[in-house]
């Protein structure tokens, strides 16, 4: 078949035609491979996200069966951690396989997952292993460092979490615009194909036509295809290119986040040391270098040329300090300020572990301070790396931002430091004010608390200080600022005799005195009564001798006055009070020696001599009592006393003197206290001579001792005259006596009631009164009420010293028998001659007691007794034994101090060993004078054996008679 050149043509398009149709069916054909390679990573995002959840699941599995295990030590609670563990590895492996498809992945799953899985698989591992070494509370106390470390892992997952949607992310991207640049292309080349098949239906036209036109067009034709082919490739290079740029713009991506990290890192550490660790490192991975070392000049003199602060990398330790001058590369950035870069050979230790590492990079950057001088340097060294500009300048500009980062830290660190100093300095400065402020204050309180006015002024009289109690003398308060010779003239106008003293006042300031002395009555309008000051005033200065003023002291001495007045008027009285029975004794001892008179009437005034002689004896006794009171001389001895018995007395001998009636009133039973029987009897004589004395109207006092659980209280009433309301504040007051027309006549030193109030003080009792006008007094003395124990069948501890006495009780407690403690001899015999049934078990004695007698007295009144004077005694003194005495088989001597188990052997020993013993051994000696001895002492002797080296001594037992006396 000949072919015309006409369907030459036609087949020659045809076959473009075809050609086109073909390049469009391959380009759609491409896209939906691209469109289906994209949909399967899609598709691989959800089991990626599965996976990472299952591991979480897992490891939440792992820590609930530890925790369970933990807090209950069953081993089925290990199960969810078993089989957790197991689906972890599974899903670690899936895992694996995804890794090899994405960097991204790997670096977070081996940089930190991995590791931090790990880190719990072994913490609890460990939890484990300490519960079933019964180490439970140990493995309680790291309960928080498993919650620190599944914190963590959460932060981890939630970061692989996040890189897995930012792959499904970009996946799902990539393939929308894989598939719409497909279309496009398809788009496209179906309308190429078109319109060629439009040209070729026109020049299919045209060639019936003229042929020779369609020979001229089979080179455009051909040159069409030639360019559409040339386009097909044109758009195969541009996706490849925007494939390349999309990795790059990946590739860019990691290192714009690896430089974001970095310059967070580069703020806010609070220190250098975390500064350096936090930011270096990421320098490194910033810049993709591997080891760098920081050297800065050290500013101190006597220090080293340079420290290193900071070194990570490298393959042994960096020295922390540099001595002498740097060498090579490193002095030169310090000179020429400039980056210096060096390629040497790695050394052994450089090489790695396969020893593939030939050659190494150093890049010395300058670390300029804020005066733009270098201070230092910070090499980083990179192994296998080439030379890149682009990478060059990044790691300028970071390591530029380093240098400022750190400048800033050197000096953030300087400030802190400063801060610090400043803080101390501002705590000294705070305390020393305090100090100084407690100064001030314990001065002002000295100078407002005393009891003297005190004022201050300069120079020239102006007052700068002044306490509140100058208001008491100068009635104003207004005192800071005002001239002191003002204040002092208003004063003389309502006190003309202050004018002496505003005189010397007005010398002092002149300074023509040095200082002054001043005494004066001061009246002020509103007090009555006038106030007795003694003014002293005296230069104040410095060491240096600048005189900076004047201090006056206003010192209130009305109470002195008052005292001298009362002594004055105690001499007064005194000297009556003398003089009056004196007269009286001289003038009887007068007559009586120049008079022959009848003898009843030289009876009555021996009498009246006799009387005044007492009167005189009682005065002076109630002065020295006085007088040993005050100055805490005054000794009592406090014994059990009945007062029943003791008020009876006192009653009978008052019982119509001076023509007044004693009317007692006592209660049913004993009332008992302790206190010094002779004391006592003075404060009732005191009480009754007063009552008889201030009642000259009346026939009678009445005495009342009531009697209550607690208390007893001696009442003694009279119908008097009374207590004026104004005496009654002073009534207890020494030489006080109440001063009115109706008690003139009435004699009295004053001291009766004082000398009462101190007597009944010293037995820690009260004595209070009450009074009417013209109807009597009736004045109160309350005591404690005193029970004294029984000493039946017990041990009689007889001991003052209450510490001991408590001692001693509680050791012989041991010893099952009761204990009664007294703490004079006087109560031990009371209570001797009180028991009914049995004696007392052992008596432990000391020797000085309270009271008149002592520990010998009641060992006598024992020895004495007809039942009880077989009754053991250990004697408790620190004295040492009288001459010639000697222990008996029933008496021990222990010496103070001693110890208690020594008292409890030397007890029991006299509570076992006693009976059918003799009464007392003695070294061999005369017999008449053991005997005569014994004797003096009221101790009849039954019998005396002699043997070779001692004496044994039984005594006589007393009959029922003699304890009665």
């Amino acid at each position: 078949m000949i072919m015309t050149r006409s369907r030459m043509s036609i087949i020659y398009v045809i076959v473009i035609i075809s050609l086109l149709a073909m390049v469009s069916i391959s380009s759609f054909m491409s896209s939906l491979n691209t469109e289906r390679q994209l949909n399967i990573v899609v598709s691989e995002a959800i089991p990626l996200a599965n996976t990472a959840d299952s591991i979480l699941t897992d490891v939440i599995n792992q820590e609930s069966g530890v925790r369970g295990f933990l807090n209950t030590s069953d081993e089925k609670y290990l199960e969810p951690y078993d089989s957790g563990k197991l689906q972890l590895q599974q899903d670690l492996d899936a895992m694996a396989v995804f890794q090899k498809k994405y960097p991204r992945l790997r670096s977070i799953m081996e940089g930190d997952m991995l590791p931090q899985i790990q880190r719990l698989q072994d913490y609890y591992a460990s939890e484990i292993t300490l519960v079933r070494t019964d180490k439970k509370d140990e493995a309680l106390s790291r309960t928080n460092n498993g919650k620190a470390l599944m914190d963590r892992f959460r932060q981890l997952h939630s970061k692989l979490t996040a890189e897995i949607d930012v792959i499904a992310n970009t996946a799902y991207v990539d393939a929308q615009n894989a598939e719409r640049s497909a279309r496009v292309i398809i788009t496209i080349g179906g309308l190429i194909a078109i319109v060629i098949g439009g040209i070729s239906l026109f020049i299919f036209n045209r060639a019936n036509r003229a042929e020779a036109a369609l020979r001229k067009s089979e080179e455009t034709y051909r040159y069409m295809a030639e360019s559409l082919e040339a386009q097909n490739e044109e758009i195969i290079a541009q996706q490849e290119e925007q494939e390349l740029t999309l990795e790059k713009l990946s590739q860019r991506e990691m290192e714009l986040e690896a430089i974001t990290g970095y310059q967070e890192k580069l703020t806010g550490a609070m220190e250098m040391k975390s500064f350096l660790e936090a930011s270096v490192p990421a320098l490194l991975e910033s810049v993709q270098l591997d080891a760098a070392v920081l050297v800065v000049r050290n500013s101190e003199p006597d220090g080293p040329s340079y420290k290193v602060l900071y070194s990570v990398g490298y393959p042994t330790e960096m020295p922390k300090e540099i001595y002498g001058q740097l060498l090579g590369p490193a002095r030169r950035v310090l000179e020429e300020k400039r980056i210096i870069e060096s390629k040497r050979d790695v050394s052994e230790l450089e090489r790695g572990v396969h020893y593939g590492v030939t050659s190494a990079v150093d890049r010395y950057y300058p670390i300029f301070d804020d005066q733009q001088e270098a201070a230092g340097f910070l090499l980083l060294t990179g192994y296998l790396t080439t030379e890149d500009e682009q990478k060059s300048r990044l790691a300028k500009g970071l390591i530029r931002q380093f240098g400022l980062a750190f400048l800033a830290q050197q000096m953030n660190e300087e400030r802190l430091a400063q801060s610090v100093r400043l803080e101390q300095l501002n705590e000294q400065l705070q305390q020393e004010k305090e100090l100084i402020g407690e100064h001030r204050d314990v001065i002002e309180n000295i100078l407002e608390s005393t009891h003297e006015g005190m004022m201050m002024c300069d120079a020239q009289g102006f007052i700068r200080f002044a306490n509140r109690r100058m208001k008491d003398y100068f009635g104003n308060d207004e005192f800071k600022g005002a001239y002191l010779t003002d204040i002092c003239s208003k004063l003389q106008k309502t006190v003309p005799t202050f004018s002496g003293v505003l005189q010397t006042i007005d010398g002092l300031l002149r300074g023509e005195l040095d200082k002054l002395t001043e005494r004066f009555a001061l009246t002020l309008p509103e007090v009555q009564q006038p106030r007795y000051v003694e003014l002293y005033a005296t230069k104040v200065g410095e060491k240096s001798g600048q005189e900076q003023g004047f201090l006056f002291v206003f010192r209130d001495r009305t109470e002195e006055e008052k005292v001298d007045e009362m002594k004055n008027e105690f001499i007064s009285i005194v000297s009556h009070e003398l003089r009056t029975p004196l007269a009286s004794v001289l003038g009887f001892i007068e007559i009586l020696l120049h008079r022959q008179l009848p003898a009843e009437k030289q009876h009555r005034y021996l009498q009246t001599i006799y009387n005044e002689a007492n009167r005189l004896s009682t005065l002076i006794n109630d002065f020295l009592d006085l007088q040993r009171m005050e100055a805490g001389k005054q000794t009592y001895h406090f014994t059990a006393v009945e007062l029943g018995s003791l008020v009876q007395e006192i009653a009978e001998q008052w019982k119509g003197r001076q023509g007044h009636q004693i009317e007692l009133h006592l209660p049913s039973g004993e009332a008992w206290v302790r206190a010094d029987a002779d004391r006592f009897k003075q404060v009732a004589h005191n009480l009754l001579s007063n009552a008889i004395k201030y009642s000259p109207q009346a026939d009678k006092v009445e005495i009342t001792l009531n009697l209550d659980q607690d208390h007893v209280d001696l009442e003694i009433q009279d119908y008097g005259l009374g207590i004026p309301e104004e005496a009654k504040e002073k009534l207890f007051s020494k030489f006080y006596r109440v001063d009115n027309s109706d008690r003139r006549q009435i004699g009295g030193t004053g001291l009766g009631l004082s000398i009462v109030k101190e007597i009944v003080e010293a037995h820690q009792g009260e004595i209070t009164f009450h009074s009417e006008m013209g109807k009597g007094t009736t004045f109160r003395v309350r005591l404690n009420a005193y029970r004294l124990p029984p000493a039946d069948n017990a041990i009689m501890i007889l001991e003052d010293d209450d510490n001991l006495s408590k001692l001693i009780e509680i050791t012989l407690g041991k010893l099952q028998i009761p204990v009664m403690k007294a703490r004079s001899a006087e109560d031990g015999i009371l209570a001797l001659h009180r028991i009914a049934g049995n004696g007392p078990r052992l008596c432990i004695v000391d020797i000085h007691l309270e009271g008149a007698k002592s520990g010998w007295d009641f060992i006598g009144e024992l020895y004495r007794h007809p039942k009880f004077y077989r009754t053991p005694v250990i004697v408790s003194t620190a004295l040492e034994p009288p001459t010639n005495y000697h222990e008996k088989d029933i008496e021990k001597y222990l010496r103070k101090p001693f110890t208690m188990e020594k008292l409890l052997a030397v007890s029991e020993q006299l509570l076992l060993n006693t009976e059918n013993q003799p009464a007392y051994i003695f070294p061999r000696q005369d017999e008449s004078i053991i005997a005569s001895t014994l004797a003096k002492n009221g101790i009849e002797v039954e019998e005396i054996k002699s043997k070779p080296d001692l004496i044994e001594v039984e005594l006589k037992p007393k009959s029922s008679g003699a304890s009665e006396t």
